[in-house]
């Protein structure tokens, strides 16, 4: 049996996400966005997530849409590099709070782009 999603408060403005989060977790999740209701911005520290896939960014961002209903807006912390370059393919990770964050290791080296481009 594989670890259950395991959703860790840390305080009022700030929890942890860790463990298997993919497809076949996906159904299960997408309701315990309300274990991260409250006000405010929430930094959601999701560097332990395992098994991360494009269900992984669909559940996070189903939270963030119902945390922001509710009147608190999700800003995740520590994505696994995965995680955040499927959300910058996706052009959403302006909804996670990802946009601050650049990921050197999968940014387009200058040299390799043809003359007149950037990677961003």
């Amino acid at each position: 049996m594989s670890p259950a999603l395991r959703i860790e408060s840390l305080g009022a403005h700030a929890a942890r996400v860790s463990g298997p989060l993919g497809f076949h977790e996906a159904a299960a999740a997408a309701p315990r966005w309300a274990e991260l209701a409250g006000s405010g911005e929430l930094a959601l520290d999701a560097g332990g997530l395992e098994r991360v896939d494009s269900a992984t960014l669909a559940v996070l961002l189903e939270w963030a849409a119902r945390l922001r209903t509710a009147g608190r807006r999700l800003r995740v912390v520590s994505a696994p590099a995965g995680l955040a370059a499927l959300a910058r393919l996706c052009a959403a990770g302006h909804l996670l709070g990802l946009d601050a964050v650049r990921d050197d290791a999968t940014a387009p080296e200058a040299s390799a782009l043809p003359a007149g481009t950037s990677g961003r």
